[in-house]
């Protein structure tokens, strides 16, 4: 069995210092609402969950805000 290797720099992490943000978007009816952006992602990831179940809103999506440097 394979095992995958720790110190290798494949994969898809973010390098060091660049922070990635979180929010949701959903909507209540025609109103289009978002929370606050978070670095917390399992935060808002249980939120999606809450939201996507809840009969109090629909097309709830994570968004994902991140910093570009040139």
């Amino acid at each position: 069995m394979a095992r995958a290797d720790p110190t290798g720099s494949a994969g898809s992490a973010p390098a060091p210092g660049q922070a990635d943000e979180w929010r949701l978007r959903y909507h209540v009816g025609d109103l289009v609402h978002y929370t606050e952006w978070t670095d917390d992602f399992p935060t808002v990831e249980n939120l999606y969950e809450q939201y996507r179940r809840g009969d109090y809103g629909h097309d709830v999506v994570i968004e994902r805000r991140t910093e570009v440097r040139r």
